[in-house]
């Protein structure tokens, strides 16, 4: 029931994998590189990841979320371990779910009520992560630097 659930989020983990790689072969500073354009360092933008994922997943497991303070990230390896020990829990819960479209109330940031189905959930974080994996593509390509391809395709192909 669940295929194509877990293989969407696998794609966004062999996604998010492959730029933690790529990231991993060039000069350490890089990663904590300040610019300008929309966060501060790639550091930020895998902050905001990790942190969004992880509500996220207190959401669609219906816990209590609070309001977790984005980590700042000192370096690649650090980030990455909180990220795969992340990605790992929400693949359990994808490959445990027996009820997809099961919907889940929440409260936005804003205070707003919102209510949509863990399948719709679990789209919107791999879109998520789809749009950020880009600007991490801009800020390497600013410095000189290429990005890695992350195409949903390309992830079918390996």
């Amino acid at each position: 029931m669940n295929k194509q659930l877990i293989q969407l989020y696998d794609y966004n983990v062999w996604a998010n994998e492959r730029v933690m790689d790529h990231l991993d072969t060039l000069p350490s500073e890089v990663f904590l590189r300040e610019v300008d354009l929309g966060f501060k360092s790639i550091a930020e933008v895998v902050s905001h990841l990790v942190s969004a994922d992880n509500i996220w997943l207190n959401r669609i497991k219906e816990e209590q979320v609070s309001t977790f303070a984005k980590k700042a990230f000192t370096d690649l390896k650090e980030a990455r371990q909180e990220m795969d020990e992340l990605q790992s829990q929400i693949r359990d819960y994808v490959s445990s779910l027996t009820d997809s479209e099961k919907k889940v109330s929440y409260t936005m940031a804003s205070g707003r009520q919102m209510e949509n189905s863990i399948a719709e959930i679990l789209q919107h974080v791999v879109n998520h992560g789809t749009y950020h994996r880009g600007n991490i593509t801009t800020m390497l390509r600013s410095f000189g630097y290429q990005g890695v391809m992350t195409d949903y395709l390309v992830f079918l192909m390996k």
